[in-house]
């Protein structure tokens, strides 16, 4: 009868092991590699839809209060809508690189590849991704974004924004690693259809817009290979009537509210903005995500590893098994 007992004991020391085990065999996040494609930032009927991008003062955080851009063509012009540029969007795994002649003779943004370039306080400005930052000079991570059973996270470090004669770091991480103010990392959703949603916040470092926060939201899909493992999309509700047609671009709306009384000053093309004499208080817009894609203000971190844990479990079951034998010799001898 012990000696039945002795063996049941370990046959659960063993099943909790291999339970304790399981977790330390997680897969790592999948690589996407290709092109998110960016669905155009729409103002219609008080929301906006797509890609868009707004700034966050420097007493403000991502709920607001925002900076309002006077060539917005939206409603509330804090948001400003963004379409993609020659490349479709956004590429996963290469550099797409601001050109040699970054500005022409206004300072206006000649950069295109990603998104195409839009008017901000009379100036054009661009996005680009480049192997070392501009701002810095320093070196820059590869653009990559991976999935994790749907979960987006990724190295942006490599974005910069050109406008007016002058280029600001707008990735996450910030070239180096760093998360520095309200720089936060790369958030968002995708499902089987590449339909996809990412958003991240970037504080900036030095320069006329010192402590400024962008705040970039876009949305699309992707062109490239998805991981096999990638969960099936539910269905997509309908959109609200009379707003434009979305295909299969999820739409993340945001209500805009009426446009504050006192808007920023504008600065002239040639000359850096001053920051506005006082912070816009009307009501930031809610972000209500899609049914869909409703991780927008989730951060989602990579899991904590933990190396040592499976050498752990393989001694403790080793001398499980010993205990167990030691304890039918046991018997034996005594019998």
């Amino acid at each position: 009868m012990r000696r039945h007992s002795y063996r049941f004991a370990a046959a659960l020391a063993a099943i909790g092991v291999s339970a304790l085990a399981a977790p330390g065999a997680r897969a790592e996040p999948a690589a996407l590699n290709g092109l998110f494609a960016l669905a155009p930032g729409v103002c219609a009927n008080g929301v906006v839809s797509g890609s868009f991008f707004r700034m966050i003062l420097p007493t403000g955080d991502a709920g607001g209060p925002y900076l309002q851009n006077s060539d917005s063509r939206c409603s509330d012009q804090t948001v400003t809508p963004l379409s993609a540029g020659t490349d479709g969007g956004l590429v996963s795994g290469g550099y797409q690189p601001q050109p040699a002649a970054a500005f022409d003779g206004a300072g206006n943004a000649q950069s295109g590849r990603v998104t195409t370039p839009v008017r901000f306080y009379g100036v054009d400005f661009a996005t680009a991704t480049n192997p070392s930052d501009p701002q810095t000079g320093v070196g820059t991570g590869l653009p990559q974004l991976f999935s994790d059973g749907g979960r987006l996270s990724g190295d942006l470090s490599s974005l910069g924004v050109t406008w007016n004669n002058q280029v600001f770091n707008q990735g996450s991480p910030k070239p180096g690693g760093g998360l520095p103010g309200k720089t936060s990392p790369i958030s968002g959703t995708i499902d089987a259809a590449g339909n996809f949603v990412i958003e991240w916040t970037s504080q900036i470092v030095g320069g006329p817009f010192n402590n400024f926060t962008g705040l970039w939201h876009l949305a699309g899909q992707y062109r490239g290979s998805l991981p096999q493992a990638a969960p099936a999309a539910a269905p997509v509700a309908p959109g609200s009537p009379g707003a434009p047609p979305a295909a299969a671009v999820p739409q993340a709306p945001v209500s805009a509210p009426r446009a504050p009384a006192d808007a920023a000053a504008v600065p002239s093309p040639g000359t850096a903005p001053a920051a506005p004499a006082a912070p816009i208080t009307s009501p930031a817009p809610q972000l209500r995500a899609d049914p869909v894609l409703a991780t927008k203000t989730v951060e989602i971190r990579r899991g904590q590893r933990y190396p040592w844990l499976v050498p752990v479990l393989l001694v403790v079951a080793v001398a499980g098994t010993a205990v167990f034998f030691g304890a039918d010799r046991l018997l034996r001898i005594r019998r």
